[in-house]
């Protein structure tokens, strides 16, 4: 590692990552302000007394499920470069990666599931990094297509907003978003798929050139997207592309009903169907873009009553079914439940994993030093 060149100064990355860490707070707590604006803390307190509990065990229920069908997405994935991947591997890693995302700020909890990969299935890096790429893919796709559903088959009632003189067609951005953002992904994803390793090749050249430290840093980079472009795989392969994809539509078709159910426990049932689902979750999803403090805290709570508002579900009203006081207070309250109920549950079957297969994180870092020494 001797002629390896010096780091930049880690203050320097240490201020930036504070910077980014203190920006997601900062938007966090002015989503969650925006989020509570005008409620009483009472009546949300009240609604969340009142909730109907065998409706939020069934979401529970929901989203466990969407766990194991996301575990069995990543393990069809992985059996592309490694055919004797195991499911529940693959779970145990997904729900503790998962429950990194959550905690540690600036998404650097994506980095756990690389490791978790080169500690269990000793994977490259760089596969286990393609992993997170092509789910992070079929994922936007789907909030995307999700985005097109709200806008051509489920359009909500208000569609409309004003920004002073200035009136916003927010269902036909949503429908431009849709018609070239999703096309745009999927052609990237196809240029990495089938000409990266033809771009490896033309940038090879580049590792024999330079001073010593040059060389094996370009080596170290091109032994990294190798690994990368092997992981892949996958969507190289018709059928497993469509397995890929089908597990991914039924994943998140499934996922949405957690919202009506959810719906049902604060008294709004009759408002909030399968359709206006498809809104709350492609706008949470759409949340999830935007710089937040560990675990979406606040921002998630602010898009999901954006989501509730597109339908109407807004205001000091009553609620339909009585439970909540008001509209207003279903809402916080069902926003706030989703959030910090879903990420209890999945907190819980992350622990269950590290208790029960003993994992060591400390040596997650080490297997990683290593693997960059040696390539």
């Amino acid at each position: 590692m001797s002629d390896l060149p010096s780091p930049s100064p880690a203050p320097e990355r240490g201020g930036r990552g504070r910077r980014s860490a203190v920006l997601g707070l900062v938007v966090g707590l002015v989503a969650l302000a925006l989020a509570l604006w005008g409620v009483p803390l009472a009546e949300v307190g009240q609604a969340l007394r009142n909730a109907r509990w065998e409706w939020l065990l069934l979401v529970a229920l929901v989203f466990q499920w969407q766990q194991l069908m996301r575990a069995w997405r990543q393990t069809v994935i992985l059996r592309a470069v490694r055919p004797r991947s195991r499911y529940r591997t693959n779970l145990s890693v997904l729900c503790v990666s998962f429950l990194a995302i959550n905690t540690v700020p600036g998404r650097v909890g994506e980095v756990v599931r690389p490791l978790l990969l080169l500690q269990r299935e000793q994977l490259p890096l760089g596969v286990g990094f393609a992993l997170v790429f092509v789910e992070r893919v079929l994922d936007l796709c789907a909030t995307f297509a999700m985005l097109g559903l709200v806008a051509f088959v489920f359009p909500p009632p208000t569609h409309v907003f004003t920004l002073g003189p200035v009136e916003i067609d927010w269902l036909a951005l949503a429908r431009g978003a849709a018609a070239t953002v999703l096309p745009a992904v999927l052609l990237g994803l196809a240029l990495l798929v089938f000409w990266g390793e033809r771009l490896l090749g033309l940038l090879a050249p580049l590792s024999s050139r330079g001073p010593a430290a040059w060389r094996r840093l370009s080596r170290l980079g091109l032994s990294f997207a190798g690994t990368f472009v092997q992981g892949l795989q996958a969507v190289r392969s018709p059928a497993r592309l469509a397995a890929v994809t089908a597990l991914t539509v039924v994943t998140w078709a499934v996922s949405i009903w957690m919202y009506p159910m959810a719906a049902h426990a604060f008294g709004i049932g009759p408002l909030l169907g399968y359709g206006e689902g498809v809104a709350v979750l492609a706008v949470s999803m759409l949340g999830g873009i935007a710089p937040a403090p560990p675990g979406q805290a606040g921002t998630y709570e602010a898009f999901v009553r954006g989501g509730l508002a597109l339908h109407g579900i807004v205001g000091p009203g009553p609620t339909p079914q009585g439970i909540s006081p008001s509209l207003d207070a279903a809402a916080v309250a069902l926003a706030l439940t989703m959030h910090w109920w879903i990420m209890l549950v999945q907190a819980a079957s992350a622990l269950y994993f590290l208790v029960v297969d003993r994992l060591d994180l400390g040596d997650l870092v080490r297997q990683a030093r290593q693997a960059l020494r040696d390539p």
